[in-house]
């Protein structure tokens, strides 16, 4: 499963192959916003450490069978769109 830290979300994956990658996905792409937008603020004069940090982190699945299935048939497709996303240009 994904546990995106920060807003503390929880998605079931397909596989854990296919939960590291989309991990790897979330993970670079946000790291990049994040970078930026830290810049963004120290150009301000102002304190970047306020800027929250949100990241994917891969867990085993502790709910049941059933539930892990449900959460992958109605969120998956969510995140999976992650392996196919690039940053925006400004």
């Amino acid at each position: 499963m994904l546990h995106i830290q920060g807003p503390d979300d929880i998605v079931a994956a397909p596989s854990r192959a296919q939960a590291d990658a989309v991990a790897a996905a979330f993970n670079a792409l946000h790291g990049e916003r994040t970078k930026k937008q830290r810049a963004e603020i120290v150009a301000e004069d102002k304190d970047p450490s306020l800027h929250a940090e949100v990241k994917a982190v891969v867990h085993g699945w502790c709910g049941t069978p059933q539930a892990h299935a449900e959460s992958v048939d109605e969120y998956w497709p969510e995140y999976a769109k992650y392996l196919n996303a690039q940053e925006p240009k400004s």
